[in-house]
């Protein structure tokens, strides 16, 4: 995957996380939107560079980033056996899951049309994200996708692809300025 895919995957973890009631400030890093556009978090970024640096990954000249399976799985296996990682692993496992279902680029779509983003994206400028407005809008989204599918959905894929869904029909459906 490229850089900014990782930071997307990242982000949209953490709103996973969230839909779960994991508070945002217990993620570990907070995101921002940048001036191009895509969600970003430097501390996830240099841990992303220390991946690198100690040879658990290799990033080419593209942003493609490559893993050596053997290393980093060992790495990651002792790493989400601490708090709060255990369960950040499914989170992110079904973040990156919603790219069987739907392509990236729909992935990346919905997620720009997310609170906090959609307005700083059409004025390029950078912002935080997160913030609590943004999450209980979030919240409101979810809770539709949650009445939809019940009380006895228990796994993190359904909601997360049908919440994207969602956002990429609704902004399909908007009128053409």
């Amino acid at each position: 995957m490229t850089v900014i895919e990782a930071h997307l995957y990242a982000y949209l973890g953490c709103i996973l996380g969230l839909f779960r009631g994991q508070a945002v400030g217990d993620w570990g890093y907070p995101f921002a939107v940048t001036s191009e556009g895509f969600p970003y978090s430097a501390q996830f970024d240099h841990a992303r560079s220390t991946a690198i640096a100690q040879g658990l990954a290799v990033e080419d000249d593209k942003g493609m980033l490559t893993v050596h399976r053997s290393d980093i799985s060992e790495e990651i296996e002792n790493l989400l056996t601490f708090g709060p990682w255990s369960e950040r692993r499914l989170w992110l496992r079904a973040a990156t899951e919603c790219a069987l279902a739907l392509p990236v680029g729909s992935i990346r779509h919905a997620i720009s049309q997310t609170p906090g983003m959609a307005a700083s994206i059409r004025l390029r400028q950078r912002r935080q994200l997160l913030l609590p407005g943004d999450i209980e809008l979030l919240y409101s989204e979810y809770k539709i996708v949650s009445s939809v599918l019940g009380a006895d959905a228990r796994d993190l894929l359904s909601p997360a692809v049908i919440w994207l869904s969602a956002r990429i029909l609704r902004t399909e459906e908007q009128p053409v300025d």
